[in-house]
């Protein structure tokens, strides 16, 4: 019992001694209220006057008055019929602060305290949020993290609320230890762990702390993994953290049961729906096939794929429910698919919380159902996805209530906790063709809550200096429509290459959209200003480039991405096809052409195989030259083996490359791991690129070098997904090549695009 509390019961108890069963109560004085009105002190006690009083009310009274959290003491005294009820008000908080939190900012730990400013302060709310503070810390590993408040009292009954904090040492996950797995070596499981062991390399990240939370998590997704891979029969029996021996660190241990590996008989629907139970094109839907490996994600998008498809033809209640047959002896799963008129359940209300500074239609947006919309539990999952994937929150917790009375009703419950969207980049690199560089940048995802994205770059070389600012829309018009505005400056120094430098100014406005998943288009308009000074050569190709130029273009591209990972691919393939028009207005007139094809293999084991080829054609229009800074230049990254224009047209005289309307490149590269541990993404590689370049317009063979011969080059380097992008460091040698070509057999491009 509260001190206060059991001292003003027993000083009540000991003078309402005198008080004999059934006094009447004939008035009620309120003494010490500042801030509450008398009127609402009066409202929470259960009597009147004209009400005969016992001992028993006025202490209940007592007891009701402290559990309003409005006073910090409360005292009844009873005086020849007249209740004189004193309190003690609790104080108003002012302000909140930390201090020691270097781990840990300010901004989320206000989050997640429960006092707010202008809230009345009590004891028991203090100690609450001292435990939630700790309980943080130690979900970012900090397990000895010490939290004491401070409370400074202030006139006018007011308070201000300090956290002194020694955050502590961060427990580290020590060794992670899986026992029970002979179909996956440790290596392989603990990739899929989001947990990993400490290491040197791993002082930017937090994933190497010991968070319960992540264990469990953790422990889910190598159920999944599982699951995936054929493995019905999973089961983790165990995910422990012990402290290691330091007493400061833990150990991680898994235990798996992995049991058979299966794969697919052939599947089959039981349609209930009349008029589709003899029909097959439901049976297409189906995205797997007999001898295909199990894997829940298969069953999942084909129940996903029959539920959009029933639903456009107008069954908005449809359950599919997938039954299991297993053989063990043919270690087969026999899958049907039933297909039943569902419950007609709607949902009623979407309650949206936890979304303090992003606005709510951005979240809505993403939501597959809408209000009033059948449900369907596969669009909700799907609608949860979709706003993880804007990397807005560090919880996104989706339920349904049942509506009280309305059992064909449902309310879906969204409860979000926000992170922080902006980000600050700098970083240094280098190149063997633009030398030493200087990135910053500045991008806020999510500016003022509106889901628009902002950013302001520059890019600075020996060679070239970009700044760019852009701001985009994912949904222009409340539409599922990206629109975006570009302003730009680049200056480049071409002198080695061409001897002339250029410097293009101008501004693109942009759209995009989804056809599906894997299909999306792309339309742009850029005018730019391009102007060609600095010349430093007698070539007349090159003199007569001189000047402003204006280039009012029209774009489009249209791609298909079915790769694994944009990341970091492994299987799968992408293909673009981009189309530019220039000549609605400005000086430039041409059709330009790019296509790009991928393929990535997996050969064995982090060996992935990956062919790529790269073609290009650009025509003048009216009879007009192509500019030379609008051609096409192969070398460097788009043919290693040689430097940037090192292969095509060139000036016999002055030996400036010259450039040309079209290209054709292809390439084979082989990625392999080195021995150094997977996370820190540095691999091997070996490669052969290959290609043929155009010559320009306005070639002359008494005055030009130029052969339509093919280059082919081989070589071998290192590719490092580096925390501050991608590093390539290769080592090439041409087979095939011209006397008149420029050769480059080291090749380093460092923190460009991070």
């Amino acid at each position: 019992m509260n001190k206060h509390l059991f001292l003003s019961v027993l000083l009540g108890s000991t003078l309402l001694a005198q008080v004999a069963s059934g006094a009447v109560l004939k008035d009620i004085r309120v003494e010490g209220t500042r801030r509450i009105e008398t009127a609402t002190v009066m409202t929470y006690l259960n009597m009147k006057t004209g009400d005969d009083i016992t001992p028993k009310d006025l202490d209940a009274a007592t007891k009701t008055l402290f559990a309003t959290g409005l006073f910090s003491d409360v005292d009844i005294s009873f005086d020849d019929g007249t209740a004189i009820i004193h309190v003690v008000e609790n104080p108003i908080i002012y302000t909140i602060s930390f201090e020691g939190n270097d781990d840990l900012d300010s901004d989320i730990l206000k989050t997640e305290v429960l006092l707010k400013p202008r809230m009345v302060f009590t004891q028991r709310k203090l100690q609450n949020d001292v435990e939630r503070l700790q309980e943080i810390y130690k979900r970012n590993g900090r397990f000895t993290a010490q939290i004491t408040p401070k409370i400074i009292e202030k006139d006018q009954n007011r308070v201000n609320i300090v956290f002194q904090i020694k955050e502590g040492e961060k427990a580290l996950v020590k060794k992670i230890v899986i026992h029970g797995n002979n179909a996956f070596s440790d290596d392989i499981l603990k990739e899929k762990l989001i947990t990993k062991e400490s290491a040197w390399y791993r002082f930017l990240a937090s994933t190497d702390t010991y968070d319960p939370d992540r264990l469990n998590y953790d422990k889910e997704l190598l159920r999944r993994f599982y699951l995936q891979e054929g493995y019905a029969d999973i089961a983790i029996k165990k995910a422990t953290a012990d402290m290691a021996e330091d007493k400061e660190n833990f150990i991680i241990t898994f235990e798996v049961e992995e049991g058979k590996k299966y794969h697919f008989s052939e599947p089959s629907l039981k349609v209930s729906l009349p008029e589709y139970q003899q029909d097959e094109t439901l049976q297409q839907l189906i995205s797997f096939q007999a001898g295909d490996t199990f894997n829940t994600n298969e069953v999942e998008d084909t129940i996903d794929a029959l539920t959009d498809a029933l639903a456009n033809k107008g069954y908005a209640f449809v359950d599919i429910t997938p039954s299991y047959q297993k053989d063990e002896k043919t270690q087969t799963i026999s899958l049907v698919f039933n297909v039943t008129e569902g419950e007609k359940v709607f949902i009623n209300r979407i309650h949206i919380t936890g979304n303090s500074r992003t606005l709510d239609k951005v979240i809505r947006r993403e939501f597959r159902s809408n209000e009033g919309d059948a449900f369907h539990a596969a669009k909700l999952r799907r609608s949860r996805q979709r706003i993880e994937n804007l990397d807005y929150f560090s919880r996104v917790e989706l339920s349904t209530q049942p509506v009280i009375g309305d059992d064909s009703k449902v309310d879906v419950a969204l409860d979000l906790a926000e992170k922080s969207t902006g980000a600050f980049n700098i970083g240094v690199g280098w190149s063997s063709y633009d030398g030493l560089m200087f990135e910053t940048g500045i991008q806020e995802r999510n500016i003022l809550g509106t889901g628009n994205i902002v950013g302001i770059n520059a890019l600075i070389s020996e060679r070239e200096t970009q700044y760019a600012i852009g701001l985009t829309n994912p949904y222009f018009m409340d539409k599922n429509l990206l629109a975006g505005v570009d302003v730009f400056r680049t200056t480049r120094d071409n002198e080695d290459s061409s001897s002339y430098s250029y410097e293009t100014v101008g501004g693109s406005v942009r759209f995009g959209w989804d056809y599906t998943d894997r299909v999306r288009h792309s339309v742009r308009y850029t005018l730019r200003e391009d102007n060609i000074t600095d010349i430093e050569t007698d070539s007349i190709y090159i003199r007569e480039q001189e000047g402003r130029n204006l280039v009012s273009l029209i774009g489009q591209e249209i791609s298909y991405d079915k790769r694994d990972s944009r990341i970091n691919p492994t299987q799968g393939y992408y293909t673009s096809l981009g189309l530019d028009l220039a000549g609605i207005g400005g000086d430039s007139k041409f059709v330009r052409v790019n296509l790009t094809g991928i393929r990535y293999y997996p050969v064995m084991e982090e060996v992935v195989l990956s062919l790529r080829a790269d073609a290009g054609h650009i025509w003048g229009l009216g009879g007009q030259d192509v500019r030379i800074n609008d051609r096409y230049f192969l070398g460097d990254a788009s043919l290693r083996g040689f430097e940037y224009g090192g292969v095509g047209a060139r000036d016999k005289a002055t030996d400036d490359a010259l450039g040309g309307n079209w290209y054709l490149t292809g390439s084979a590269e082989v990625s392999f791991p080195i021995g150094l541990p997977k996370e820190l993404g540095i691999k091997g590689k070996l490669f052969t690129d290959a290609g043929f370049i155009g010559k320009p317009n306005n070639y002359d063979p008494a005055t030009m070098d130029y052969s339509g011969k093919m280059r082919i080059a081989a070589g071998t380097g290192i590719l490092w997904q580096s925390p501050m992008g991608m590093i390539n460091l290769d080592f090439s040698w041409p087979i095939l090549k011209e006397k008149h070509d420029k050769t480059q057999v080291f090749r380093l491009n460092f923190g460009k695009g991070f």
